[in-house]
This record gives C-alpha cells, sequence and structure tokens, in this order.
C-alpha cells in the first residue's frame, strides 16, 4: 500500500493574518488568474462601480453580507478590488491557490486568496477557513456539489459571505445567505437593443444556409452559434468551413484549450467570423466583435432522480437564453439574436430563475465530507434537500469498504479522501504497488477515453481489448513520448509538450488536446499529494502490467460492477457505445445514466473487463444460510452456501439436513418455526394446527384488536419455543407442535369474544356477521342479499359495539361494500359508486396458514460446479450485435452464457 501524507500540499503552509483574510471562490481555474489580474488592477472605471461604488463600499465595510446580480460586462470582479480594501485594508497581497498553484511559504502572509472550490471545501473541512474570514464567491450561479458544499460549510464556520452572479433570480441566494442588500445592475443600453427572433427550426444545420451565410458575409458579422453538444459544434464548424471559404470558421467545447479562442477574445480574429460553442463559452468568455448570436433552444443537464445523476436533453431556461442573448442584446448596435426553438417563446417576457442545483446528486461525497469533520448531514444546512434514501446507502456503502466507522473516517478512509481524485481512484492508489502507481494516476488522471477523443478517431494501434482506462494510459503515455518533457510549470513539476507537435498528433488520431493538458496537471498533482517525484517518462504497457492492473482492480473493486450488461439488482446497464470492452463477461467501471428520447432513464458503462478467473479468486464464500424448502418433500431443511462477488452470487450449492450443523443451530430451528408458521412444513400436527390458529384469529378480529395477534411473526416466536431443545430434522418431525390456544389467548377470553353474535336478523331472517378491520377500525359486516335492502328499517337495526357494515350480494355481480345502510342503497340505486370489492387489509391481518412448495428461490443452483457468474432469475435475452468500429475484447466480445430456468 501507498503511505499517503496526512497533509496535502495545498494546506503544508496553514497560518493566516491574525485578523482575517478575504478567500474567494472561483468556479475554475482560469477564473483564478482573471481574478488575481483584476484586484490588482485600479483605476479602472465600470458600470458597476460607477452606479454602485458606494454601496458596494458601504456595505463591505458594513461586516455583513451581501450580494452582487450584474450582466457580463459590469465588472463584477473588478469590484473584488474595492472589496478588499474596506474588509483588509492595505496592502493587497493576493494568491492563487489550485490544482496548478500549490500554497508556498508567502501563502499565510497573503490577505486575498484566490482558491477553486475543492481547494475551498478542503481548507473548510480542515479548519483552515474560520468565523473570522470572509468568502466571495465569483460567479455563485455556476452550480456544482463542490460549490454547494462550501456554502453549507461556511455557514457552518460562521463565514461571511459576499457573493456575485450573472443574471439569475436573487431570492434564493440572499434568503440562504442572510444578505443585508442585494446590487443590481446591467450594461443594458436600449439604443443597443437587438433584433430578437424565434425560428420554428430547431436544427441549426437547416437555418445556417447559405441565404443566411450570405448575409453574415456581406455584413463581415462575428457569429457565435450556441448548440448542446461537442459533436455538434465540430459538425456545423466542418460543413460551414468546406461550402464558405469566406468565413473564418472555427468551434470551441470544454476539450479544447481556451487559448484556440485567443484572436477572438483579443478581438484580432478576422471579420467575418463564425463560432460554433457549447455553454462552456457563454459565461466567462467575453467574445470580442461579437454582434450575432444563434441559440438552439437545447441543452444536456443532470437532473437527480432516486439519488442518481441522470442526464437530460432539456430545452433552454431562461437564465441560458438570456445569458447567451446578453452577449449582444443591449451591449452592440444592430445586433441580432436567433433563437431556434419549437416551442413559443416571447423573449421580452423572460424573467431570470433560481439555478440548478446538483449536490443532491452527489451524496457520496455529502458523507465523506460528513464523515471526515465528524457531523452528521442534517446537522449542515445545505442549498438543497438530499436524498435521505441514497446518502443512507452511500454510507452503508463507504462503511462497508472500510472509510468509515462510527460516523468518522478510518485511517484508511482519511489516506483516500486527502487525494485530489474520486473515491475509487484514491482506493486503488492507496492500494496500488510502487509499479502500478504511474498507471493508477494516469488513468485517475484522464475523465475518460470518450471525453478524451473526437466521435472521429482513429486509435486502434492504442487499443488494449477489453480496457478503456489502459486504452486512454496507452494514448498519454503515447503523446508524453513523442511530444512532451518534464517540465515546470508555476515552479512546479509537470509534463509539458510541444505545442504544435502535439496539435498535430492530437489531429491524426482523434484526441482532444485539452484532455492531455488537463491530464497532465491532474497528474502532476497526485504525484505531490502521494509524495512521489513526477517521471520523466511512463511505463509501456505489456502483458504482465496489463493482468497486474486487472488483478488491481478485481482485487479492489472500487467502482461500478456489470456482469452481461446486468447489476446484481438486476438492472440493464449498456456497455458504453464508444467502449473498447465487450458486451458480455464482467465490465468495471463508472456507470452514466441518461434519459432516452422516450424520458426512460438508461445506464451505460465504461471501465474494463475482468477475467472470471480473477473474479473466483477474490470472490468470498459466505457463511450458509439454513432454508426450508417444501420441494424436497424427503429431506426439506436444507443448508445453502454460496459465493459471491459483490453481490453478484457466482455458484450456490445446497446440501440437505438431518442434524443441525454447528453455528446454524438457531438459523435451523426458525427455519422449522416459520414454516410452521406458515403451514408449510411436513409435520403431522399442521393439519390439526391450521383449525386452532384459524380459531385464534377469528378472536383476534371479534376482539378489535384487543388480544394478542396470531400472525405469522408471533406464531414462528412460538414454534422458535417450542423447538429450543431440538437439534435435528428427525427429532423436529417427532416433536409434539401441537398449538395450546391457552398459550397464545387464555380461555376466558376466547370464550368472552366468541359469545359475540354470529348473525344477525333482518326482516324476519338471519344473515351472517364477519368481523374484521376496515384499515385500522375493527367493524362488523352483515353479509346481505340486495332484495332485502330496501325492506331495512334502520330503527330496527341491533346496537353493536363497533360499526355496523355492509356486504350486499348481487348474485354473479360483484359484492358492494358499504359503510352505511343508506350508502348501500345509493349504490343499488346508481346514486354513488361502489366501494372496492376487497376489504382493505390490516397490517398483521395474515391469511391463513398455507400448505405446499412456495415460488422456488430465484438463482438456486444443486451442482455447486464451478461456471461464469450468474445472478438470481431468469435471464434477459440480450441482441447479439456487435456496436462501436474498435470495440475489442480478447474473445470476440465475450462468450454467451446459456440461459437458466427457474
Amino acid at each position: 500500500m501507498v503511505d499517503v501524507p496526512t497533509v496535502p500540499p495545498s494546506e503544508r503552509y496553514p497560518g493566516r493574518p491574525p485578523g482575517g483574510r478575504i478567500v474567494v471562490i472561483a468556479p475554475t481555474r482560469a477564473s483564478c488568474e482573471t481574478i488575481e489580474l483584476g484586484v490588482g488592477l485600479t483605476g479602472i472605471e465600470t458600470v458597476l462601480g460607477r452606479e454602485h461604488g458606494d454601496d458596494i463600499r458601504r456595505l463591505a465595510s458594513s461586516g455583513r453580507g451581501f450580494g452582487i446580480v450584474a450582466g457580463t460586462g459590469t465588472g463584477k470582479t473588478l469590484a473584488v478590488r474595492p472589496i478588499a480594501e474596506e474588509i483588509v485594508g492595505t496592502p493587497i497581497r493576493v494568491g492563487v491557490v489550485n490544482r496548478e498553484r500549490e500554497a508556498t511559504p508567502e501563502t499565510p502572509h497573503w490577505n486575498v486568496v484566490v482558491v477553486t472550490t475543492g481547494i475551498a471545501r478542503r481548507w473548510l473541512q480542515d479548519g483552515l477557513i474560520g468565523r473570522e474570514d470572509t468568502l466571495i464567491i465569483d460567479e455563485i450561479h455556476q452550480t456544482s456539489a463542490e460549490l454547494e458544499l462550501c456554502l453549507a460549510l461556511g455557514k457552518r464556520a460562521g463565514c461571511r459571505f459576499i457573493w456575485l452572479s450573472a443574471t439569475v433570480d436573487p431570492t434564493f441566494y440572499a434568503e440562504y445567505l442572510e444578505s443585508a442588500e442585494v446590487i443590481a445592475t446591467s450594461a443594458f443600453d436600449p439604443a443597443k437593443a437587438a433584433d430578437v427572433r424565434v425560428i420554428s427550426d430547431s436544427d441549426p444545420s437547416t437555418f445556417l444556409s447559405d441565404r443566411f451565410l450570405r448575409h453574415v458575409a456581406k455584413g463581415k458579422r462575428g457569429v457565435a452559434v450556441f448548440v448542446p453538444t461537442r459533436a455538434d459544434t465540430e459538425r456545423i464548424a466542418t460543413d460551414i468551413a468546406a461550402r464558405w471559404d469566406r468565413i473564418n470558421v472555427t468551434f470551441y467545447h470544454g476539450g479544447e484549450p481556451v487559448a484556440k479562442l485567443r484572436p477572438f477574445l483579443e478581438g484580432d480574429a478576422p471579420h467575418p467570423y463564425l463560432l460554433s460553442m457549447t455553454a462552456a463559452g457563454q459565461s466567462a468568455l467575453n467574445i470580442q466583435g461579437l454582434d450575432t448570436v444563434v441559440i438552439q433552444d437545447a441543452r444536456f443537464t443532470t437532473l437527480v432522480k432516486q439519488g442518481k445523476g441522470v442526464l437530460t436533453r432539456l430545452p433552454l431556461g431562461a437564465n441560458e437564453i438570456l445569458q447567451m442573448a446578453g452577449r449582444v442584446h443591449g451591449r452592440v448596435k444592430g445586433g441580432e439574436v436567433w433563437i431556434l426553438s419549437e416551442r413559443n417563446i416571447n423573449f421580452d417576457s423572460l424573467k431570470p430563475v433560481e439555478p440548478d442545483f446538483q449536490l443532491a446528486g452527489d451524496p457520496e461525497r455529502v458523507a465523506m465530507t460528513c464523515a471526515d469533520i465528524g457531523v452528521r448531514a442534517d446537522e449542515l444546512d445545505l442549498p438543497v434537500p438530499l436524498d435521505k434514501i441514497a446518502y443512507r446507502r452511500s454510507v452503508q456503502r463507504l462503511e462497508k469498504r472500510g472509510l468509515i466507522r462510527n460516523n468518522r473516517l478510518t485511517e484508511y478512509g482519511r489516506e483516500v479522501e486527502i487525494l485530489p481524485v474520486d473515491r475509487p481512484w484514491g482506493e486503488l492508489l492507496v492500494r496500488a504497488s510502487e509499479e502500478m502507481i504511474p498507471i493508477v494516476a494516469t488513468c485517475a488522471s484522464v475523465e475518460s477515453l470518450h471525453r478524451m477523443t473526437r466521435a472521429e478517431r482513429h486509435i486502434n494501434r492504442y487499443i488494449i481489448p477489453g480496457s478503456d482506462h489502459l486504452t486512454a494510459y496507452g494514448l498519454y503515455e503515447d503523446a508524453l513520448r513523442e511530444c512532451g518533457s518534464l517540465g515546470s510549470v508555476w515552479g512546479l513539476p509537470r509534463h509539458v509538450f510541444e505545442e504544435e507537435a502535439l496539435a498535430e498528433w492530437a489531429t491524426e488520431r482523434g484526441v482532444l488536446v485539452r484532455s492531455l493538458e488537463d491530464g497532465a496537471l491532474a497528474l502532476a498533482s497526485i504525484y505531490r499529494s502521494v509524495d512521489r517525484p513526477l517521471p520523466r517518462q511512463l511505463p509501456r504497457l505489456n502483458d504482465r502490467l496489463i493482468k497486474e492492473w486487472q488483478r488491481l482492480l478485481a482485487e479492489v473493486m472500487p467502482f461500478d460492477l456489470v456482469m452481461d450488461e446486468e447489476t446484481s439488482w438486476d438492472e440493464e446497464v449498456r456497455v458504453s457505445q464508444n467502449s473498447v470492452c465487450g458486451r458480455w463477461g464482467a465490465v468495471t467501471g463508472t456507470m452514466r445514466y441518461f434519459s432516452d428520447r422516450f424520458g426512460r432513464t438508461r445506464g451505460s458503462i465504461e471501465g474494463t473487463e475482468i477475467p472470471y478467473p480473477r473474479i473466483w479468486e477474490y470472490a468470498e464464500t459466505g457463511a450458509g444460510e439454513v432454508t426450508y424448502d417444501p420441494a424436497h418433500r424427503r429431506a426439506p431443511l436444507r443448508l445453502r452456501r454460496s459465493r459471491v462477488y459483490h453481490g453478484f452470487e457466482l455458484e450456490a450449492e445446497e446440501v440437505a439436513l438431518d442434524v443441525f450443523p454447528a453455528g446454524h443451530e438457531a438459523a435451523a430451528r426458525r427455519a422449522l418455526a416459520e414454516a410452521m408458521a406458515a403451514g408449510a412444513a411436513y409435520h403431522r400436527d399442521v393439519r390439526a394446527n391450521r383449525v386452532t390458529i384459524r380459531a385464534l384469529r377469528d378472536v383476534y378480529r371479534r376482539s378489535g384488536g384487543a388480544t394478542a395477534e396470531v400472525g405469522e411473526a408471533a406464531l414462528t416466536e412460538y414454534f422458535v419455543r417450542r423447538l429450543a431443545d431440538v437439534i435435528s430434522y428427525s427429532e423436529f418431525q417427532e416433536a409434539d407442535l401441537h398449538v395450546n390456544p391457552d398459550e397464545l389467548i387464555p380461555a376466558d377470553e376466547r370464550r368472552r369474544w366468541l359469545e359475540l353474535p354470529d348473525t344477525i336478523t333482518l326482516a324476519g331472517d338471519e344473515y351472517p356477521l364477519d368481523y374484521s378491520f376496515e384499515g385500522e377500525t375493527a367493524v362488523v359486516r352483515a353479509r346481505v342479499p340486495a332484495k332485502i335492502i330496501p325492506q331495512i328499517s334502520e330503527k330496527r337495526l341491533p346496537e353493536f359495539d363497533r360499526p355496523l357494515h355492509w356486504t350486499v350480494i348481487r348474485g354473479k355481480r360483484d359484492a358492494i361494500r358499504a359503510e352505511s345502510l343508506e350508502e348501500a342503497r345509493a349504490i343499488l340505486e346508481g346514486r354513488a359508486e361502489p366501494r372496492a370489492s376487497e376489504d382493505s387489509p390490516r397490517k398483521g391481518d395474515a391469511e391463513e396458514p398455507r400448505r405446499g412448495a412456495p415460488k422456488p428461490r430465484a438463482g438456486t443452483e444443486r451442482s455447486g460446479k464451478q461456471g461464469s457468474p450468474r445472478r438470481s432469475g431468469e435471464r434477459k435475452e440480450q441482441p447479439s450485435e456487435e456496436r462501436g468500429s474498435d470495440r475489442g475484447g480478447r474473445h470476440g466480445g465475450g462468450r454467451r452464457r446459456p440461459r437458466r430456468g427457474r
């Protein structure tokens, strides 16, 4: 195992100014640099400063929290400087701490520190931010699970909040963060209002016709096209560039380096131009020369459904439309906004709304954080309600894995939690050998093979059949060897790449440059966290390392596990279309959920195939379960042993029992007691007991619940006591198990309730009475034919100790249930709807004891022979075609196992 230092690099210089400091929480590393630069600037006039400069300084010096809601270009970032001057005074000493720039000996002396959300959460957890500090949240509308945890932890620490937001409804933040005031401003100039049009065609490719592009070229316009996916940005740019060489066309999304947009950000891009981009560019990037915006009314967002984050396609919200259109609306003369939507959108009526929150979809992160600081989740004032069921499951999973004990992190859990990676990768790093650290760290640094490559990719030579993880590793290793070296950035070692060589290498293979650069940053951060020097080169993969990787995954198994495209709880999860894993067999990796075109939640997985021998090697054999199976008439008492691997039952073996095995005596007696209580046991007293139990249950119903309930649970405990001295099935068959009614309900009690009338006299005839329950209420029900209902007089009905209800028999038609005579008449006359024909069951009002074989245990195997893993229940029919042009697999996608019946 790897020894992880107990102090992360960001906390190795934990001091701070005695009077407190300002901690600015930025959403991205790029924002950190922008804020640091803005804090260092003075004398720059902004819209926000001109209109509300005095208010900002007044509120900053008041000691109270407040918020600023302002559109792009109004100077929100530059407002941090006057706020800091009022709170910490001058001189202002500002610095940045994030994955790229670790803490230094100067950090304790900075009175303004700019950090990302991950660093802020870590400092709040470890007490490096306290009541005397002020938190400034930049771009608070860019929600994330980390930011929402920072808000809750900051409130717990008693911090003062100052928050900056784009155009959203500030009501929630003002109330949640107890803001004294909210300052709102806008750079909107009515004289520069854009021409906003809503087009019913929602396909950008159709809208961007030759006619529109001639309009762009003729007017030398700067156009931004906002679409929801990376593939759309690339497709639009490729298509237009092929048809119009007079227009400067490019694309940008989260997989591209920001440097690609430098000419557009600095105003050097020649007009006319067309820039297709995802929402990654609509918030923080100020594109110069932009006068036209085309907006596709679609977005992919993560909705929390039953504790799972489900990627769902939705129309754009009001906030997104206003922010995208705000790039030109009210800011540029002659601006145009085109909204491509099938909805009837009234742009002028759009108002900002509250942003969507993400924390509810990450209960495991909340559980780890709460265990680290020693609080319960309900003790944190979270901005959104937490899914309690999903949170409880996360805690149970972490306890089972040894990360949490008694609501606190264990030593192992602390080592995992302190690493700058997700929990599964942290476990692999801690458990890895020295030889495997480069592979684990690199795989943890790359988000996924799918996010690393374009839709059109040429990586066949790098594919490790059956492993997306190692395929991604191979790509990074080759890029480093061909185009990279060990360099230094911000004084810290990091893999650096030659820009032109890397761009050419990535283009040939369909790999995203941004993913390699981000991977290099993350890899350097991981090596610093485990206190090891960053290697110049990474080891090349060979058969031994591949097997060692599979062994490590099989031993630790920190990820989700799917076998034959099903989870252990029988949920269908397909292998991702872009994965190099086969469909059949065991695949471990990250499950992601998405909503299909019909709104149904689907699951997919990409990761690494685990060979069955490895699974068998690390499977666990249970202690065994004693069951009573009436299907085996001669020997129904069985001991069932199973071999299980992370919820999947690999094999099961059943043996007949006579003498109770050591350690299973109590379980054997309980299994026999349950069979007796259910009337399913092969015993001579079952038939007589059926009559006795029926009578006892009748007494219970007559008593209205006053006597002891004689349900299966109570009978089971009764028979367990009677079987206390039995040590074998043979003795069980000879034992006297006749139910003594006096032991359950005393004779006097029984006589008292049995004296209640069994019949009622109506219109000169007797009709039966049934004692039962309506929900929790005891009632007596008269069972009568429909023909006598008109003859019954309410005044002549006898008095009972409980409500009198009616069951009206109507020949072949369903009986009528009524709570009163008047209701029964109304139903018969068609003036009211009949009630349900079944009584509402009362909890514990069990049916009569039953005899016979129950449904067989799903997935039971008799032989116990070793084979491929199986799950309970009948297998679903699986499609046979292969997906994906570069799908691998050591056995051509895996061997189809035979279906097994019940």
